[in-house]
Formats: structure tokens, C-alpha cells, sequence
């Protein structure tokens, strides 16, 4: 029986290019693969990060935006 995280291992490196194209950190993979070596055989994981931020404040008014990249990992039926 093949376990999640070698299935994980697998997708993660056969689509690093279009992860890091999207803007999926180092950071944010590691603990999505820290998930998977804790409970190998875990259902999914989710993870997200700001990526970007922008915040202005003036006159009592403030605009803010964030960038916010999420992965999730998880076996479809």
C-alpha cells in the first residue's frame, strides 16, 4: 500500500515549476511536508500565506490589500 506522503513526495517534485510560479514558498512547503512526515498517511493538508502586502493609512481611512497563497494536498475520490 503506497502511503500519502510518498504520494505527496511525488506530486511536489512533478510540479515544483508551476508551484513556485504561482508563488508557493519554500517555507510553505515545508510545513505542508512537515504535516506529512508527523501523520504519513493524513487525508489533506492545507497551509497559506500573505505573499504580498500593501497598507496605507490617511486622513482616517485605511486601504489594505493582501496577496494570500494557499496549497492544498489532499486525495480525491
Amino acid at each position: 500500500m503506497i502511503m500519502n506522503k510518498e504520494k505527496y513526495e511525488e506530486l511536489i517534485l512533478r510540479f515544483a515549476k508551476e508551484l513556485h510560479d504561482v508563488g508557493v514558498s519554500e517555507d510553505l512547503r515545508k510545513l505542508v511536508e512537515a504535516e506529512y512526515t508527523r501523520t504519513p498517511n493524513v487525508v489533506g493538508v492545507e497551509r497559506q500565506e500573505v505573499a504580498k502586502r500593501f497598507l496605507y493609512q490617511h486622513g482616517g481611512y485605511k486601504i489594505e490589500a493582501k496577496q494570500i497563497v494557499s496549497i492544498v494536498v489532499k486525495k480525491s475520490t
